[in-house]
């Protein structure tokens, strides 16, 4: 009888080949656990996709805020400015402030950082080109001007004057004629 004698080469792959196999039931778990890898792997890559659609969208409102700010930074600026420039055609006497306004902010750009001092300086420069906004002195003699209407003469006893008054109302209708009727009536009743 004679044996052969196996070959130590093929003898050690297939000791290595059975090494290298992995139980039925330890595959099973290996493939389930790489299998829920892949899926919390999806989750997070989702999860990651949200951060940044909500970062961007976060970007876009930080910079529509800031753009706002700005806006009303330069409100604020021409505001005050336009204030300060009201405040100085004031104090100088002009008539019509808003026109002197309105020409000021041809000369100068109200909605830039103005020094006080350029600003005084362009309303005298405007005051000296345009004298017609400034309001003149007063001259010491002068009086008011008359008045455009005068009283009506009060030549009739008030009674008769209350007489016509109520005749007149009662004909027109006119809320002018009424309401004169009714103020001469109180006039005669506190008399």
């Amino acid at each position: 009888m004679s044996q052969e004698v196996p070959d130590t080469s093929e003898q050690a792959e297939a000791q290595a080949t059975l090494s290298k196999l992995v139980p039925v039931g330890e595959s099973i778990k290996y493939r389930r656990r790489a299998q829920q890898a892949e899926v919390r792997i999806q989750e997070i890559e989702q999860q990651l996709a949200d951060f940044q659609s909500q970062l961007e969208r976060r970007n876009e409102e930080i910079a529509a805020a800031e753009a706002q700010r700005d806006e009303l930074q330069l409100r604020l600026l021409e505001s005050d400015n336009r204030h300060s420039a009201e405040r100085l055609l004031g104090d100088a006497g002009v008539v019509d402030l808003e026109t002197a306004s309105l020409l000021l902010g041809k000369r100068v750009r109200l909605d830039e950082d103005l020094e006080p001092e350029a600003l005084r300086q362009q309303v005298e420069q405007l005051l000296l080109d345009k004298p017609f906004l400034r309001q003149l002195p007063a001259e010491p003699g002068a009086s008011l001007p008359p008045k455009s209407a005068s009283p009506r003469p009060t030549h009739m006893s008030a009674a008769s004057q209350l007489a016509q008054a109520a005749q007149r109302a009662v004909h027109s209708g006119n809320r002018r004629d009424i309401a004169e009727y009714l103020r001469l009536r109180r006039q005669t009743a506190t008399q």
